[in-house]
């Protein structure tokens, strides 16, 4: 039997997660504060898990909470864009973005939230791509993400934008034996991502460590192969901005470091001929490039100050 929550509990909730607080949550709604209030307690009473806590005269989400809001908000994105197209309600007052679900939940969806503050009368919808993009979208987006270097290295495009340097490496659980030692990385268990096996070999061939490991096991999403690794299960590699959290807890190390790719996280526009935009999805993209930058360090632009993860940095490629 399902268990769903009332849908006004998840609006409440994701409009809560979107602009950072109850009353901006309320105005964005047209719902009055204790309404907005009410539903996100019995959202927490339904779930039966703490979602939220008092901070001050306001309510922070915890960490739980924080994940299962980005989820929320990615499904949200996902039925208004379909709803849109399906009553013909999409115009060019909308701009679409297509990116994988680790990549929306890590990045895209912190991103628009905090561009919604500066523009809250335009909807950017999230659409998802499965593994190398697989999945065929319905309608073309205006704007395509791009930064897995190891599997698609950077080609001419004239119409891209670059938002920071990717840097990519192996990270591994501290509880999963793994060695460093004479140019070789060793470990029990080698992580992919299926269809992305490659990166691994490329990896090594740029940076001049070989890898050695006990055994190969495969995913089909990033976040679930991430997952794995987080959990101690074996290696994975992964863009450090994808795995910041992770990295900042301990949760994951990067034994070998990062390669660093220049100007490696691209934006561009999915009309790769003319690199048509509407108005809106240009003055999207114009946001990007001032505020969603990654550091130098190859870390989002709003997240916390990792540089004390206790990794290596290798030179720039």
């Amino acid at each position: 039997m399902e268990r769903l929550p009332p849908l006004s509990s998840l609006l409440a909730f994701d409009a809560v997660h979107r602009t950072g607080s109850v009353t901006a949550a309320a105005a964005r709604l047209g719902r009055t504060h204790s309404a907005v209030s009410k539903q996100l307690h019995q959202l927490q009473d339904h779930a039966g898990v703490e979602l939220f806590r008092k901070q001050g005269t306001g309510l922070v989400l915890t960490p739980g909470g924080r994940a299962f809001a980005k989820v929320v908000a990615a499904a949200f994105d996902e039925m208004r864009g379909a709803y849109a197209t399906l009553t013909g309600a999409s115009d060019q007052s909308t701009v679409t973005i297509a990116v994988s679900a680790t990549f929306a939940r890590v990045w895209a969806i912190p991103t628009v939230s905090r561009f919604n503050l500066d523009h809250p009368d335009i909807d950017v919808l999230i659409r998802l791509v499965g593994p190398l993009g697989s999945r065929e979208l319905e309608v073309a987006p205006d704007l395509v993400m791009s930064w897995d270097r190891l599997l698609s290295p950077l080609a001419e495009e004239p119409f891209a934008v670059s938002l920071g340097d990717v840097h990519m490496g192996p990270v591994v659980s501290p509880a999963h034996r793994c060695s460093l030692s004479d140019g070789v990385l060793s470990f029990a268990t080698r992580i992919d991502r299926r269809g992305a096996e490659i990166v691994w070999d490329n990896w090594s061939r740029l940076t001049g460590i070989a890898v050695e490991a006990g055994k190969v096991m495969s995913y089909d999403h990033s976040y679930l192969a991430f997952e794995a690794a987080r959990m101690g299960m074996g290696a994975v590699i992964a863009p450090r901005f994808l795995v910041e959290e992770e990295l900042a807890s301990g949760a994951l190390v990067a034994p070998a470091g990062f390669l660093v790719f220049k100007d490696g996280f691209h934006v561009r526009p999915y009309d790769t001929r003319h690199g048509k935009l509407t108005k809106n999805a240009r003055l999207f993209l114009d946001w990007l490039k001032v505020n969603a930058r990654l550091t130098d360090d190859g870390l989002p632009a709003a997240g916390p100050n990792l540089a004390e993860t206790g990794v290596n940095r290798l030179p720039h490629l």
